[in-house]
């Protein structure tokens, strides 16, 4: 019986690091898809650049400058998000060798959490830069057209 006692243990001692893998994981995707915006936008950008096809070619390169300093930025949120999936989940060995050989890695596993959650706050810091400079780059965009 102690065996299943054991694996039931490791089971449910798992479900915490696997709920914020999954969590962060949709973080992930959404700065993924962030990224993906600020390098289609600046690749369209380059070609009208390239073809003669702007009428203010400054305001262009003034746009594709935000542009790379804001996939620059996100690169960095990702990073920190990747760092956090990676410490999360470095957790569940170590969960696994405290239950299966009785040995006291208490202080492993919640560094292994702090980090995660570092990585978690250097992301949403880095996103709340990229979302600042996305609102800069619109009103460069619009102010001609708004009051």
């Amino acid at each position: 019986m102690e065996p299943i006692d054991s694996f039931v243990r490791f089971l449910q001692s798992c479900i915490s690091p696997i709920a914020l893998i999954s969590g962060v994981g949709l973080i992930l995707l959404s700065l993924t898809n962030r990224l993906a915006r600020t390098i289609d936008k600046s690749r369209m950008i380059v070609n009208e650049l390239d073809n003669g096809q702007v009428a203010d070619e400054n305001r262009k390169l003034i746009e594709l400058k935000i542009l790379f300093d804001r996939s620059k930025i996100l690169r960095n949120s990702i990073v920190s998000i990747s760092f956090s999936i990676l410490s999360s989940s470095l957790i569940i060995p170590i969960l696994l060798i405290m239950n299966l050989f009785h040995v006291n890695l208490t202080f492993l596993g919640v560094l292994f959490f702090l980090f995660s959650a570092i990585g978690i706050i250097l992301s949403a810091i880095f996103l709340f830069i990229d979302v600042r400079l996305t609102l800069k780059a619109l009103e460069f965009e619009v102010k001609d057209h708004i009051q």
